[in-house]
């Protein structure tokens, strides 16, 4: 691995407190005889690196006269009643355009790149970071003709499961405030349930989109891993990042996800995904349901033994599994067999996942990540530099500040647990698919209990934590395996605390690539019945 050259030039700035910053790092010192000749190699080094600091970026094009964004601003209290709204703006085809979204209103997370427009991430920890080119989702979504009103609220960082962490205040459920929506798409559950958009573009690593479809009552779909291209989001462990559509019906929710899947030969998390030329009619098939009074007949669907809690445990309510058992049944009417069916696996892959993303969280808060083929959000990278200050450190949440001393906690004393429990996935995947291989689909609840109430300002961190505890038991499973999965609404129940009605979240996972099967399975279900009167 030879350096080009020796030549050091005159402005070259290295010097000896550079080399004394790196053996820092390392925690290592140079024999005193060999020190000068590592320093000339570092000089030389920077003569090599500073080539590439001085040409321009190259990201993706990003057609700002034919898509202008307008209006672009800070909403007033008044009009975000649910604080949802991270920025408000106009973007649109400006030629005339029938695509599959023309008539539709889109919001997305506050994590998705979109040029000219601020982008938060639900913090105040960096600030002023302003993309410069699209995400690959708003570009798919403006050309088949979607209006963008907006980028939603989400949670710091993306790293919270509930609603209340984000730096510009909580996020209310539009069924009752001071309640979670769930996050870490907080504001897109919120938006979506509302009415205020006809659809949202979520992100999932743990969970983030089908939690708050869980608790506001709507379909939200983490697709398999890699359908849809991640390109110009925000990632937090690139084995697990999924973004995907959150809708009020099955419908829109297929007529999306066909506008923003296949490959666009950018994100390496596609290798194996087609060209949106070659990905199925998602909402033709459902037309398919509307046409037989028996839409699911020979479908089988396995209740997922592992994945129901009868027994009152933490936040875990029997209550949500009675109801998400209740509504499995009805697929019998529909001619679907249902029966019980065991992955073993299933109860151990919270701790799987927790291996893998808090270790592999750790690096996109010290540097960036390496070993990735696609586009880096460079500029990004550079503002997460502010995390490493006394300030910076200090505005980062507890959830994030948890997530990363776990992962340095991990890198330092179990270097070995992230590829043993990447090993592990691999048979936790082979345990989903031979489930799938007999059952169409596998059904269990989204979340095991019912939204909670937010956590008060003067919480302690302990507090806050607990208040999302047991929640993505039944989701982060498919972020590291990539199978699909949907939240769809299947009923209310009373909140323990108040006696308000909050929505329940019915799971349903599919085969790799396979949504359509989840599509006729969750469509069937609501063309039957209506979810608010169970």
């Amino acid at each position: 691995m030879s350096l080009p050259s020796l030549s050091i030039s005159s402005g070259n700035p290295v010097n000896d407190s550079h080399l004394d910053s790196v053996l820092a790092k390392l925690g290592h010192t140079l024999k005193p005889e060999e020190r000068g000749d590592f320093l000339t190699l570092l000089k030389a080094f920077h003569e090599t690196i500073s080539v590439v600091k001085d040409l321009p970026d190259y990201e993706p094009p990003t057609d700002l006269k034919r898509f202008p964004r307008e209006n672009v601003h800070f909403p007033k209290a008044e009009d975000n009643d649910l604080g949802a709204w991270a920025w408000k703006f106009t973007a649109k085809d400006t030629q005339p355009n029938n695509g599959i979204l023309a008539g539709k209103t889109i919001v997305m997370k506050d994590n998705i790149s979109l040029a000219q427009v601020p982008c938060l991430l639900g913090t105040d920890a960096i600030t002023d970071f302003i993309p410069t080119s699209d995400a690959t989702v708003v570009t798919r979504s403006l050309t088949a003709g979607a209006t963008i009103l907006g980028k939603a609220v989400c949670e710091n960082f993306s790293m919270s499961g509930t609603s209340c962490s984000a730096a510009t205040g909580p996020v209310d459920n539009p069924y009752a405030k001071g309640y979670s929506t769930g996050g870490s798409s907080s504001g897109c559950g919120a938006l979506v349930a509302s009415g205020a958009v006809d659809m949202a573009i979520g992100g999932d690593q743990g969970g983030s989109i089908r939690l708050p479809a869980s608790w506001c009552g709507i379909y939200g779909l983490k697709p398999t891993q890699g359908l849809i291209p991640y390109t110009g989001i925000a990632h937090l462990e690139t084995t697990m990042d999924h973004t995907g559509p959150m809708t009020r019906t099955v419908l829109d929710n297929a007529i999306l996800l066909k506008a923003l899947a296949g490959t666009d030969n950018i994100d390496d998390r596609c290798r194996g995904t087609p060209p949106p030329s070659q990905i199925p009619d998602y909402p033709s098939i459902l037309d398919q349901v509307k046409a037989s009074p028996k839409p699911l007949e020979g479908f089988k669907i396995g209740l997922l033994k592992e994945g129901f809690f009868d027994v009152p445990s933490g936040l875990n309510d029997p209550r949500v599994s009675k109801k998400v058992r209740e509504a499995a049944e009805k697929f019998k009417n529909l001619g679907a067999l249902v029966e019980e069916v065991s992955v073993p696996l299933h109860s151990t892959s919270p701790t799987l996942w927790h291996c893998v993303v808090r270790r592999g969280c750790v690096p996109n808060f010290f540097g960036g990540t390496t070993g990735r083929q696609g586009f880096y959000m460079n500029q990004l990278t550079t503002k997460m530099g502010a995390l490493q200050t006394a300030e910076g450190w200090e505005k980062v949440p507890c959830s994030a500040k948890d997530m990363i001393l776990n992962g340095v906690y991990m890198q330092l004393y179990y270097p070995e647990l992230y590829g043993k429990a990447t090993n592990l996935i691999r048979m936790l995947t082979e345990q989903y698919d031979e489930a799938l291989n007999k059952y169409d689909v596998l059904v269990m609840p989204t979340i095991p209990y019912l939204p909670v109430s937010h956590s008060p300002p003067d919480a302690t961190v302990l507090e806050k934590i607990s208040k999302g505890l047991g929640q993505v038991l039944n989701t982060c499973a498919f972020d590291v395996t990539g199978h699909p999965a949907l939240s769809m609404p299947i009923g209310m129940l009373e909140a323990l605390e108040d006696k308000i009605k909050l929505p329940v979240g019915l799971q349903i996972v599919g085969k790799h690539f396979d949504e359509s099967t989840i599509y006729k399975a969750a469509f069937s279900w609501e063309n039957g019945f209506d979810w608010k009167e169970y």
